[in-house]
């Protein structure tokens, strides 16, 4: 196999990589939004007769640490799914440029 070959190969692997992490990405981010804004405020509307005044600062509490959690774990998947794209990108570009069949940039025309 020839090393142009080879290239394409892996570009093709990575771009598939790079879908495929996307998509998990994008299916999983509204999940992690609506866990992070869902559970504790309809707890605090369910109990809002029931409960101590200091207990609200606890709700809040939570609603906070749970949003810089869910805010933590969207940015990790986000920056996997920049690196997947990115490297896809550049295994494409290697590619094209050991490809046989491209032609090389024309040079500017000075005018």
């Amino acid at each position: 196999m020839s090393e142009a070959a080879a290239l394409q190969q892996r570009a093709a692997a990575l771009e598939a990589e790079a879908e495929a992490v996307t998509r998990r990405y994008n299916r999983t981010t509204w999940i992690r939004f609506t866990i992070t804004f869902f559970p504790v405020p309809l707890v605090v509307v369910i109990m809002r007769l029931r409960v101590e005044s200091w207990v609200y600062y606890i709700y809040g509490a939570a609603i906070v640490a749970l949003a810089v959690s869910m805010y933590m774990l969207d940015g990790a998947a986000r920056d996997r799914c920049t690196a997947a794209i990115k490297a896809a990108e550049d295994a494409r570009r290697l590619s094209d440029a050991a490809s046989p069949t491209s032609s090389p940039p024309s040079p500017a025309v000075a005018g």
